[in-house]
């Protein structure tokens, strides 16, 4: 007989919990952040995250079939992934900037500097506060019973901000993609109840609440930006063992890229010219802030639409001098509400 249980998004929940050892999942206690999701996704588990491996043919009478020798689940490097967009809050986005990069006291400035990643290995079973818990709420295999989908220790690969004046009110969206070598798990709801709620995270990034719109120092009439931090994950090795745990992660170098797209005029020109290596980047809601004050263009385009042509001006976010010198910084409200 089918199973009578079935599963809908509105009754998740996603949270961000500090761990405090790697690849131990996190306890009810733990600070956690409940994340303004609109959209989520993630590998799942079973055979989620693998993939076989097909061992080559034999030649000659009788060896050109397969055995379940020769095919075999690859378990040993999967790495499982969990990505969200979510609205672009103080206490949201910095819960992530903490975890992908180490910095993010709420109501302070989170800055990428170019001395990052402090941290370049993690280690299991060590004391540990940077690796977070995926929490989605009842997104276990057997609603309505409260069973949590929880991924452990996992690690930021890219952060991307995205903003356009025209679409979701002008809400700033954030996409943040994880990845963890641990197998995740389908356990009973540990009721996270020291979750700083959504309710708690209402003063949101609007494209509409912008001041300044700078860029090598013109003020552009600005329609819409997007700016992306990534870095890569790679884990270490396996444990013996029936899930495969990883002996550890370590982290590579920052990319931080991004876009803007303005109205095309002599402004977007001279912002847009080549060859220039100190141009700095500053949005600023007076409330919200991102800046980036070396930045590198890349090759700009038209877009000939019917409501005025807009250029779109890609750049390249770096640090100049010393490594303590920032790439890119977000600040923000001092809490939410």
């Amino acid at each position: 007989m089918a199973s009578a249980n079935f599963q809908v998004t509105s009754n998740t929940r996603v949270l961000i919990g500090t761990e405090a050892t790697m690849g131990t999942p996190a306890v009810q206690a733990c600070a956690a952040v409940a994340m303004p999701v609109t959209e989520y996704s993630f590998t799942d588990i079973g055979s989620g995250g693998q993939a076989l491996d097909v061992a080559p043919f034999r030649t000659g009478f009788g060896g050109q079939t397969q055995s379940d020798d020769m095919v075999k689940a690859r378990r040993h490097d999967r790495m499982y992934e969990v990505s969200m967009t979510f609205h672009c809050t103080d206490l949201a986005t910095k819960r992530v900037t903490k975890n992908l990069f180490e910095d993010g006291a709420s109501g302070g400035i989170a800055s990428l500097l170019g001395s990052m990643p402090t941290t370049t290995k993690f280690a299991d079973n060590a004391s540990n506060t940077i690796p977070v818990g995926i929490i989605i709420e009842n997104a276990g295999h057997t609603y309505p019973a409260s069973v949590d989908m929880v991924f452990t220790s996992c690690m930021c690969t890219g952060l991307t901000f995205s903003g356009d004046v025209g679409s979701n009110g002008g809400v700033v969206m954030c996409t943040a993609t994880f990845v963890t070598g641990y197998l995740p798990t389908a356990t009973t709801n540990v009721d996270h109840t020291v979750a700083t709620a959504v309710s708690a995270q209402q003063t949101m990034f609007n494209m509409h609440d912008l001041t300044t719109t700078s860029f090598a120092g013109q003020d552009l009439v600005l329609h819409g930006f997007e700016l992306s931090i990534a870095r890569p994950v790679t884990r270490i090795s396996f444990k013996d063992g029936a899930n495969f745990n990883p002996y550890g992660y370590t982290l590579g170098a920052y990319e931080v890229t991004g876009s803007l797209t303005c109205k095309r005029d002599d402004l977007a020109l001279t912002a847009s010219v080549e060859g220039q290596t100190a141009v700095a980047l500053d949005l600023d809601t007076g409330v919200y802030q991102i800046l980036a004050p070396t930045c590198m263009n890349d090759t700009s385009s038209v877009n000939f639409d019917d409501d005025g042509w807009k250029m779109t001006l890609p750049f390249r976010a770096v640090y100049t001098g010393a490594t303590t010198a920032t790439i890119v910084s977000f600040a923000g409200a001092a809490g939410d509400s």
